[in-house]
């Protein structure tokens, strides 16, 4: 596969890259700080169990797409060689993605275990419990991604004459167990846990039904499946891109790099999709966060204040 420069900004999707992309980044760091402060400072939204799970997820996201998502538009997209032409960079860069892409990722898998763990053994796991299991479980996704990430800054190098940063020879192994704990684990964790979840609250319902008795699905279990869903969905195209570059090479004579770079782009758009619908779910499903946006409305935007009293001539 020939890696030039010149064949590297001729194949790269525009759309998705000049277009999609960037107005996905920048909404989504918008919409990210806005839920941040509801989680926040709601006063209905930070009263419920799952708050402090969705806050950090939210801050999270954030943290993706204004540090690493930033980055990539200006550097990585628009080809400015003082950016990556340096094996510092390179090391720099790949560290803080590593730590943000598992942390974003691990924190979305502790929601969908921590609720399933709830409906499927409500007697031994209680809702109330989730804000206090969570002040623990956030910290330590925070310090393995920090410690586990270290090796990034000794493996990864510049490639000479590009702007791929690319992983030593020698560590194959490390970048299998590398994608195996960022993406391979949460994603089936992910998917049995919100089976499991739906499984269960389809067999309630179906009891209920026949003993002619109404459910109710709590707040953050339509939370946990919807994200969980948005998870599955936008890394679905990460995990094929990943097989593809780790084996591709066993069964393909050469892998083009057309096709390598779509994949690339849709992948990398479709990571960051992600980070930008969480916020998006977490508004439309969640009723209290719609209050608390009312109440912070009306008491700094005139707007809203007008909509509530009407207007008199």
């Amino acid at each position: 596969m020939n890696n030039s420069l010149k064949d590297f900004t001729e194949y790269r999707s525009r759309l998705l890259n000049d277009v999609i992309l960037p107005i996905g980044i920048s909404v989504g760091i918008l919409v990210n700080i806005s839920v941040i402060f509801i989680w926040v400072f709601g006063p209905k939204s930070r009263s419920l169990s799952c708050a402090t799970y969705f806050a950090a997820n939210a801050m999270a996201d954030f943290l993706t797409l204004s540090i690493v998502g930033l980055c990539n538009i200006i550097c990585f997209i628009h080809f400015n060689k003082n950016c990556y032409y340096s094996d510092m960079i390179c090391k720099i860069d790949n560290y803080i993605q590593g730590v943000l892409f598992m942390i974003t990722n691990w924190i979305s898998t502790a929601i969908t275990v921590e609720r399933a763990l709830t409906i499927l053994f409500p007697l031994k796991f209680r809702s109330q419990d989730m804000s206090r299991n969570s002040k623990y479980a956030i910290p330590i996704i925070i310090v393995l991604a920090l410690l586990g990430n270290i090796p990034e800054i000794f493996i990864v190098e510049q490639m000479e004459g590009t702007l791929f940063c690319s992983m030593l020879k020698n560590y194959a192994i490390y970048k299998i167990i590398q994608l195996i704990v960022r993406i391979f684990l949460p994603f089936i964790v992910i998917v049995i846990f919100n089976s499991c979840t739906i499984a269960t609250l389809c067999k309630q319902r179906r009891n209920s039904v026949s003993a002619n008795q109404g459910i109710y699905v709590h707040v953050f279990t339509k939370l946990t499946i919807v994200t969980g869903f948005s998870f599955v969905v936008s890394n679905t195209t990460g995990i094929v891109f990943a097989i593809w570059h780790l084996f591709g090479k066993y069964f393909l004579a050469e892998i083009d790099l057309n096709e390598y770079l779509l994949m690339l782009d849709l992948g990398q758009t479709m990571f960051y999709l992600n980070s930008l619908m969480n916020p998006i779910i977490c508004v439309l499903i969640c009723k209290s966060m719609i209050d608390d946006i009312r109440t912070f409305g009306q008491r700094f935007l005139p707007v809203f204040r007008w909509g509530q009293h009407g207007i008199t001539t």
